[in-house]
């Protein structure tokens, strides 16, 4: 990651060069598609403060930005909650209205508490020299009696507990590699990019296992919990409570061989930061991955960023540990990894743009 990068399509590629330097004979895919993909389908790309998707959106307030992911219908709910008012918020144009002459800075800190995805912009020079590089890369728990063992990932199994994008990304570079991936999903709650994005997902999940359990059926956790202690690699993307809760967590289990467990989450494991809810949009813009016009308003660049860039660099962090025999829990945040690529970016006193096809939408 310490390479420089023109723009963000460099960012992937040299993720995926990493990658094609474990795997020489992997098919992998092309940057734009990495990028792009789901935009295509969908028709979509960032209108300035407006995100690709549409859920969220930059929003001023007295002391910089605000980033504000409504992506769930419940987000909207707790918005009278996070303003202490009793005023009608139903649409952005009020919410503008409620948070301009707000400290953004406050409002992110009581509205990660109740669990809205947020992000708080000061101003357009993120000073990078603020950020230790070291405190972006991927953190490793090891195994302390377990011996190190070099692996490679040809028929290794993999179990994929994440949905959406960056762990279903990494999860089929993986697979692209030669790893067995098994994708398991709720019954309950299957994942939303099925309806979603349907054929990003088929692609996404190409020769994959699909499994879909109950989980709150003793029966089906208990074939769960078998399948991850049996597996080489392990993704997950819920915050570290979700799977504690199920019996299903790392610690709860008797891990018995070489194994790395890949917890992929929006700002990391350590409180209080592990319960922050965070998505590609808001993380991205947390970052400071956004471009400035001359005015200097800022805009998103690109689909949810942070989820694909996640996606690449964790599968390639994945290589590495398990070229290092490493074993334990590999802690990924999309954050740090939005940071890195940003660095890269800056690094070479280049703009961050929006690398979709269609840059004139952006």
């Amino acid at each position: 990651m310490s390479i420089p990068a023109a723009d963000l399509r460099a960012c992937v590629d040299h993720g995926l060069s990493g990658i094609g330097k474990h795997c020489p004979e992997a098919a992998l895919p092309t940057a734009e598609w990495v990028l792009g993909a789901r935009a295509l389908e969908l028709g979509i790309a960032p209108q300035g403060q407006r995100s690709a998707n549409g859920t969220c959106r930059l929003l001023a307030c007295c002391d910089g930005w605000l980033g504000v992911n409504l992506a769930r219908g419940s987000d909207w709910e707790l918005l009278n909650a996070w303003l202490a008012t009793d005023q009608p918020l139903p649409d952005w144009q009020a919410l503008a209205e409620a948070v301009a002459l707000r400290s953004g800075l406050a409002l992110v800190g009581r509205g990660r508490e109740i669990g809205l995805p947020l992000a708080f912009i000061g101003s357009e020079q993120v000073s990078d020299t603020s950020i230790n590089p070291l405190d972006c890369l991927p953190l490793m728990l090891a195994d302390e009696d377990i011996k190190p063992v070099p692996r490679i990932l040809s028929h290794a199994k993999v179990v994929d507990l994440s949905a959406l994008w960056a762990g279903p990304l990494c999860a089929q570079l993986l697979h692209r590699c030669g790893a067995q991936v098994t994708t398991v999903s709720s019954i309950r709650r299957p994942d939303g990019a099925q309806t979603g994005s349907p054929d990003f997902y088929r692609q996404l999940h190409a020769g994959h296992e699909l499994l879909s359990l109950d989980f709150g059926d003793v029966a089906h956790r208990r074939q769960l919990a078998q399948r991850l202690m049996d597996a080489d690699v392990v993704i997950e993307a819920s915050r570290p409570r979700a799977l504690v809760g199920l019996g299903l967590d790392r610690q709860s289990l008797s891990i018995a061989k070489p194994q790395l467990w890949l917890s992929i989450t929006a700002y990391g494991r350590t409180p209080p930061a592990d319960q922050w809810v965070g998505f590609g949009d808001d993380v991205a813009a947390s970052a400071g991955l956004l471009h400035w016009d001359e005015q200097h308003q800022p805009a998103f660049v690109g689909d949810a960023v942070a989820d694909p860039l996640t996606g690449v660099y964790s599968a390639l962090a994945v290589l590495d540990a398990m070229a290092q025999g490493d074993s334990g829990l590999l802690d990924f945040s999309m954050v740090n990894v939005a940071r890195r690529c940003r660095q890269k970016i800056v690094g070479l006193d280049r703009l961050v743009t929006c690398p979709l096809q269609t840059p004139r939408q952006c």
